[in-house]
């Protein structure tokens, strides 16, 4: 197991998203994914890993039903998805790591200072966002309003109503909330930004970077044989 720089991250979603233009053949897109499932493994995101092989499995699954029916605009969309899975993997190995480390990662690269408060927001609001949709189905069971899990697709009106409208007053809310917080924890100093988590490039960074595209470009290079 290792602990990357969340640079070392970033420059492997760079490489992942142009391997995912240039693999265009079904094996090479599942070798990619089994690449960025172990890239998940090494980083100590097992539990994740295994939610996100599940979901490639299934819509690999769901991609091949699809493609025997001739279902071709639904084949676009969860071919779409099979494809962005490997991007996914390695954005959520990113985003695993503290918005003060990265915050201050990326302010050594000199990443101007309103991408990074976007970028630390963001990385805030989403986590809190999906607690937020868990305590409003909480509510509406608790309220009886869905009893069964199919009830939301049976009454689609009457759950964006339940569902989005909370959620938006919510959102509203949240991003004041974490816009004073922000501001409370110094955003505006002029300051550099130091964190408690060691923020270095070490070789283990430069291994992990070069051995992801060594392997990537096998995998082109393999695919191109009709491997």
């Amino acid at each position: 197991m290792m602990r990357l720089d969340s640079r070392t991250h970033l420059i492997i979603l760079m490489f992942a998203s142009i391997a995912t233009i240039l693999l265009t053949q079904p094996i090479q897109t599942d070798l990619l994914a089994s690449l960025c499932l172990l890239y998940m493994f090494l980083n100590r995101l097992p539990i994740k890993a295994l939610q996100y092989g599940l979901i490639y499995i299934v819509l690999r699954l769901v991609y091949y039903t699809l493609a025997v029916h001739d279902l071709g605009t639904f084949i676009i969309i969860v071919y779409s998805f099979v494809r962005m899975i490997p991007m996914a993997m390695i954005g959520t190995t990113l985003i695993a790591n503290s918005p003060s480390t990265l915050m201050c990662a990326y302010a050594k690269m000199h990443v101007p200072k309103s991408i990074l408060v976007m970028l630390c927001i963001l990385l805030r609001f989403f986590p809190v966002l999906g607690l937020e949709i868990k305590a409003i189905r909480d509510g509406i069971r608790a309220r009886g309003i869905f009893p069964r899990w199919y009830s939301a697709l049976i009454h689609p009106g009457m759950a964006y109503e339940c569902y989005f409208m909370p959620l938006i007053v919510r959102c509203l809310k949240l991003s004041a909330e974490l816009a004073s917080s922000a501001e409370l924890r110094g955003l505006e100093c002029g300051c550099a930004r130091t964190s408690i988590h060691p923020v270095k490039l070490t070789a283990a960074d430069g291994m992990a970077a070069g051995l992801y595209a060594l392997m990537g470009a096998a995998i082109f290079w393999a695919g191109g044989l009709g491997l």
